[in-house]
């Protein structure tokens, strides 16, 4: 029995070494370096969109090659009209496509941008909007590109 725990014992503290080097060697930097500043203004910009009423729709499906993207902006129901808007769009395997660009206002509370699509995959878009260089709200979407 004593050569059972000569044995186990090695074999064990050898693979816990093992795990926290390769965890070591493979951080993915999940953790924010400034987390408390990140989540402050986080909710300060919660709190002012929900005190503006904002609200911004999603837009329609991505598809493969060349897409068009419409978002509505409202407060308290009514068109945003005094902010920008901008789009990011990402494919979440690479960030080699990723593209930021920003939407142009076609009538009261209504905006547009275009995007391509170059491959299949999960692909992500947010919408930043801002008023007076400040961020008021982003909106976030996961699509399924087919």
């Amino acid at each position: 029995m004593k050569l059972f725990f000569y044995i186990v014992y090695p074999m064990f503290f050898f693979a816990m070494g093992c795990g926290i080097y390769i965890a070591f060697k493979n951080a993915d930097g999940l953790v924010d370096s400034n987390y408390y500043e990140n989540s402050r203004d986080y909710f300060q910009s919660k709190a002012l969109e929900a005190k503006l009423g904002i609200a911004v729709s999603r837009p329609d499906t991505l598809k493969l090659g060349d897409n068009v993207i419409r978002v509505n902006a409202t407060s308290h129901g009514k068109p945003f009209e005094d902010g920008a808007l901008s789009l990011f769009i990402g494919n979440l395997s690479s960030t080699r496509y990723d593209s930021t660009m920003f939407m142009q206002k076609l009538s009261p509370g209504i905006y547009q941008a275009s995007a391509s699509i170059p491959f299949k995959g999960v692909w992500f878009a947010r919408v930043d909007l801002r008023q007076q260089q400040k961020l008021i709200t982003s909106k976030k979407w996961f699509f399924d590109v087919k």
